[in-house]
């Protein structure tokens, strides 16, 4: 006696790619109304595995390897602002400072909110001497963190103090922020 036919009556089941790529999800994909991730079917908790390891390895100093896996997710959703921070912060742990910048730029297009790329933008442009701009990245990433509790909040007050101790050695200070410095002078002391 032979064994069965368990498909007997049934459909065949289909193959995982004539699911996801059919006409349509291609077409989708293709006019930018899903991501490749979307198209693939990967998960948001795959893609943050996959962030997660990327960060270990960027803390690592494994540098290449990181690098390869956000770019990986940048094609898989080039619509995630962090991967591109990510990229860039790869980019100035190796000193590759116009690299960094672009991809910080790139990220700030995508989520002009990305204290992270803001901060790591203004430390670039302090580094090329492009003070005014960093200040104004500084100043947007503190003003983000009202309540001061980010720890990039923290550092971009550290640097907008090396910034504005620049700019007051070249005695551009009062030039660029004349209303802060008269504000704090005019305010009655607290004591």
């Amino acid at each position: 006696m032979s064994q069965p036919n368990s498909n007997k009556g049934k459909q065949p089941s289909k193959n995982w790619k004539e699911i996801l790529y059919t006409e349509e999800r291609v077409l989708g994909w293709a006019k930018g109304e899903m991501t490749l991730a979307e198209l693939d079917g990967i998960s948001g908790p795959e893609m943050m595995e996959m962030a997660i390891t990327g960060f270990s390895m960027y803390e690592q100093g494994r540098y290449r390897e990181a690098r390869v896996i956000f770019e990986g997710l940048c094609a898989l959703d080039p619509t995630e602002s962090y991967y591109r921070t990510a990229i860039g912060a790869v980019f100035l742990a190796q000193e590759l400072l116009d690299e960094a910048l672009e991809q910080f730029d790139r990220a700030l297009k995508l989520n002009d909110k990305d204290s992270a790329a803001l901060v790591n933008r203004g430390e670039i442009r302090l580094r090329k001497g492009l003070l005014l701009d960093a200040a104004e990245d500084f100043k947007r990433a503190v003003d983000l963190d009202p309540e001061n509790k980010d720890p990039l909040s923290l550092r971009a007050r550290a640097l907008a103090a090396a910034a504005l101790e620049t700019l007051e050695k070249r005695g551009l200070a009062e030039n660029v922020l004349p209303k802060a410095n008269k504000g704090a002078a005019n305010k009655p002391s607290s004591r």
